[in-house]
């Protein structure tokens, strides 16, 4: 139950498909500018060399192991073409494997190709370093954060590396911060109160940097659960060490037992396990999409 929960308020990766609208219209968007920036339908080394009407087999292939993503975002890229697809979006590869083989017209195959690549490796970098930490974070949950360059593709990735997405805009749902707080000068209860006046979302958020804070905002936040308004809420612990959320949590759980916990902030490969062990629900990483480096792969023309 508590896992749904968890699920419920950090993840939104039912919506990171290309059958949604707005993931659809997103990557849509997205390759539009990129191939704008690429001038792909000017390519004028194929124009000049290759014949208009020639075809073509390509394949992508890994050039080192990991967790492949952006094998359906490169699809729709190559949409028109014939396309195989060898992996999906989630799978473990081998190096020298091949993920997607396309057959048609070789001039705009090859003016495709760098969008294409370059989105699968940086997804796939993604992916793997996502899923390479998610097995040292000793069943916490691990999620992304809003510190993306490719917004939703980033997310996607994450998602497709074993994490949560968290938030994938701020539409999505409610999180106090510090700045939010100056603006009711520094009261939590106020903060809380107004929040759970919003009628948009379900869940909210509110970020705390001590042990203080934090039995405040629980102190805040447990007569809202009470009065039977459908929210959730989760405590944020920003730039704490695990000695200090372990302690926060103990003290919380005297207060209230329905409060989720994040912690974030810090968090790197090598203290991960440390966290979870603190008891809390999930780790939030900007590491995940804004450190990830590319995994390699390359396109071949095969005839």
């Amino acid at each position: 139950m508590k896992g749904k929960k968890i699920i419920d308020f950090w993840d939104r990766s039912n919506r990171l498909n290309l059958r949604n609208k707005g993931y659809g219209d997103f990557v849509s968007h997205f390759f539009s500018g990129k191939l704008g920036e690429d001038k792909a339908s000017n390519d004028i080394t194929s124009n000049s060399i290759i014949p208009k009407n020639k075809k073509a087999a390509g394949k992508i292939v890994a050039k080192q192991g990991g967790i492949v993503s952006g094998v359906d975002e490169a699809s729709y890229l190559f949409k028109g073409f014939n396309i195989k697809k060898f992996k999906k979006n989630g799978d473990k590869i081998k190096k020298f494997e091949i993920i997607l083989e396309i057959r048609g017209g070789m001039r705009k195959m090859l003016a495709l190709e760098r969008t294409a690549l370059n989105v699968m490796q940086r997804m796939s970098g993604i992916a793997t370093k996502t899923h390479e930490i998610r097995m040292k974070s000793k069943g916490c949950g691990i999620a992304a954060t809003r510190k993306t360059l490719w917004h939703l593709l980033d997310k996607k990735a994450v998602s497709d590396g074993g994490g949560l997405t968290h938030r994938l805009d701020l539409a999505d749902s409610i999180l106090i911060k510090d700045n939010h707080l100056e603006s009711v000068t520094g009261d939590a209860e106020k903060a809380l109160f107004l929040a759970s006046k919003n009628k948009k979302t379900k869940f909210i958020e509110i970020e705390v940097k001590n042990i203080r804070e934090a039995v405040i905002a629980a102190d805040a936040i447990s007569p809202l659960i009470k009065n039977k308004a459908k929210k959730c809420y989760a405590i944020m612990f920003d730039n704490m060490n695990p000695k200090q959320i372990k302690k926060a949590i103990y003290e919380i759980r005297k207060i209230s037992k329905e409060i989720l916990f994040e912690a974030s902030g810090g968090i790197n490969e090598g203290n991960i396990g440390a966290y979870s062990k603190a008891g809390v629900d999930i780790v939030s990483l900007g590491a995940l999409t804004h450190s990830a480096k590319a995994l390699d792969m390359s396109m071949e023309i095969i005839h």
